[in-house]
């Protein structure tokens, strides 16, 4: 943490390449634990380890965060794994890349930021930085945003971004009792010099895209395929 005290306390930041480290946790419902052994529930609920590379043209770049002699998950069966996301809040989109059993989609769609957000005077530390709060109910949820007004990108963990600074922690409360509780919680920040950590992913990026419409209808059919194979799937968001 002597890195985010170091850098940030009295500091106003723009236009700089950013590597942001953030815990991402699921905590499952009670009434979803009941069948479920505790060798399950653990492995569910482990904080996820995940980077946030931002450049000076204020791209977001969001992955898994590999660890050394890591080697590559494989999603189950039934499920699909996003290899990275990348965000443009200035002109709204956002790019997917995902697989489902080896075969891989691009999936690029428009960035649908809210303007229903309440600003509040809240305000709190985490780890050495000032953050103010921010909420938003909807309907299927309740959705609380820590961000910092002094470091200057609208980027953010997942698809949490379009604020006026870095979003440092996020809680996301369903209403319904059979949904998991979503958190993610900033643990690290440090300048980069450049953004080549964040150059091998452009590469990657295809001008042959699908909408999220049509991801999702082809992520149906491939469940539906599962559960008459093996006679269920799990969902995944």
């Amino acid at each position: 943490m002597k890195n985010i005290l170091l850098l940030f306390i009295g500091v106003f930041v723009y236009s700089q390449n950013y590597k942001v480290e953030y815990d991402e946790i699921y905590l499952l419902p009670e009434s979803s634990k009941k069948n479920l052994s505790d060798v399950i529930i653990s492995n569910y609920e482990t904080p996820k380890e995940h980077v946030l590379l931002i450049n000076e043209d204020d791209l977001c770049l969001y992955k898994k965060q590999e660890k050394l002699g890591q080697t590559n998950s494989v999603e189950s069966i039934g499920n699909y794994t996003t290899n990275f996301i990348v965000t443009n809040p200035s002109e709204k989109y956002i790019y997917q890349d995902i697989t489902i059993e080896h075969k891989n989609y691009k999936v690029k769609s428009p960035l649908k930021l809210s303007n229903r957000w309440q600003n509040h005077r809240e305000t709190k530390t985490i780890n050495g930085i000032l953050a103010t709060k921010l909420t938003l109910e909807s309907i299927n949820d309740f959705t609380e945003v820590w961000y910092a007004k002094d470091i200057k990108t609208k980027c953010g963990p997942s698809k949490i971004l379009g604020y006026p600074g870095l979003v440092l922690e996020v809680f996301i409360k369903p209403k319904s009792d059979d949904k998991p509780t979503v958190i993610y919680k900033m643990k690290n920040i440090d300048f980069l010099k450049d953004d080549s950590e964040l150059k091998p992913y452009f590469s990657k990026i295809s001008n042959e895209t699908i909408t999220q419409e049509e991801f999702s209808e082809i992520y149906k059919a491939y469940q539906k395929n599962v559960q008459e194979m093996y006679g269920g799937g799990i969902d995944k968001d």
